[in-house]
């Protein structure tokens, strides 16, 4: 069986040898470079992909989250990325998106938007025509190419991922701060926004979808924090839901079988949201924000789950890995869940303890098979 057809079948409750075995967050590069010096066995100028590809290799993964598509459904043409200083190792640069961000290279730490290229309605019409889904080149040339190999990979074909999602893509053009007061302040603003953006990507994935069929769509949004959503759920469901519906509804109509959605945080307060708005499949339930995926299971039967195994419990030993895994036999006989840990794995984990928690984790997948459901 093809790690597309485990997928399909986990995802829709129907008979399965067993879940998919894959790394679903990955780690970060503090987190490799430790590993170097334990044992893994890597050149010193290996590109990402060939880390990844090495490490995939040890640990014996299915594959990954899918094959990806890509294609331009953000801000295109982009802005010329540049520079604007740099400080203590710190830069400030306008990205591609037209917005400002603090980075910082080397580092693990993500580039944070500290202010996007929209603050009021001039600005919006100044951008607005970036966010035509007929601008040439939203397409890669060898596109036909990258279709065939998609669908020969025996992986599940997808599209989606970072920005585009209804509260990530606004924040990457407002900046969190505007995002926010702009519900209140211009309410038929952030309407518009939101529309243009649904508009684009109904007709840039209707057009995928003409090519190469889609078994899963990758919403991002990164919307929680520990003390739960970044927006209220009447906000959600005022301007949020219906646009949700209304792509849902035209992928599933052209044939796409499931939609993701990512969000770190605790998203439990939206899930029901989520879920009236199409979305059947959600990931990484972080553990440290008191999420327990046994607890969501229960109460959402036929939810899609991945992820949810404490990432930190690596660092403290076979031990607590052991009491970690304990809930993942129950998630897996009640089927549609991929264990995977809830966040890219941190620098205080060891090679070692990395390589035992797969070890069992293996052990559980090929012991406990789902049951349709």
């Amino acid at each position: 069986m093809t790690n597309r057809e485990r997928y399909l079948r986990l995802f829709a409750g129907e008979d399965v040898d067993r879940a998919p075995f894959l790394d679903v967050m990955g780690y970060w590069p503090s987190t490799v470079k430790r590993w170097r010096g334990e044992g893994l066995d890597l050149p010193e100028n290996a590109s990402w992909d060939t880390v990844c590809q090495t490490i995939h290799s040890i640990i014996g993964f299915d594959g990954g989250r899918g094959s990806m598509l890509r294609v331009q459904g953000y801000i295109w043409p982009e802005f010329e990325r540049k520079i604007l200083a740099e400080k203590d190792g710190i830069q400030t640069i306008r990205n591609g998106w037209g917005g400002i961000e603090r980075n910082e290279p080397g580092s693990d730490v993500m580039p944070v938007t500290i202010k996007g290229p929209v603050a009021d309605r001039a600005s919006w019409e100044a951008i607005k025509e970036r966010l035509d889904p007929d601008t040439p080149g939203r397409f890669p040339e060898n596109w036909a190419a990258i279709c065939q190999e998609a669908q020969a990979s025996g992986e599940p074909v997808y599209c989606g991922d970072l920005p585009l999602g209804f509260f990530g893509a606004p924040r990457e053009l407002l900046g969190f701060e505007r995002q926010a007061m702009l519900f209140y302040e211009d309410p038929e603003l952030m309407h518009e926004i939101l529309d243009t953006l649904c508009d684009l990507w109904i007709a840039l994935f209707t057009r995928v979808q003409q090519d190469v069929p889609l078994d899963w769509y990758f919403v991002w949004e990164d919307m929680c924090s520990k003390n739960g959503p970044l927006i209220a759920p009447a906000l959600f469901a005022e301007f949020l839901l219906p646009r949700y519906k209304r792509l849902t509804d035209a992928l599933r109509k052209n044939g796409c079988k499931h939609v993701m959605v990512d969000s770190d945080g605790d998203e439990r307060p939206l899930v029901p949201l989520w879920i009236e708005g199409g979305v059947d499949i959600v990931f990484p339930w972080e553990t440290q924000f008191g999420l327990d995926i046994t607890e969501v299971r229960r109460q959402y039967p036929a939810l899609g789950i991945i992820g949810g195994i404490d990432k930190f419990a690596l660092a403290h030993g076979r031990e607590a890995i052991d009491k970690e895994l304990k809930k993942v036999p129950f998630m897996l006989t009640q089927g549609r869940y991929i264990p995977g840990l809830d966040h890219g794995v941190p620098p205080d984990v060891s090679w070692d303890n990395y390589r035992y928690f797969y070890d069992k984790l293996r052990e559980l997948i090929w012991t406990y098979p789902p049951e349709p459901s």
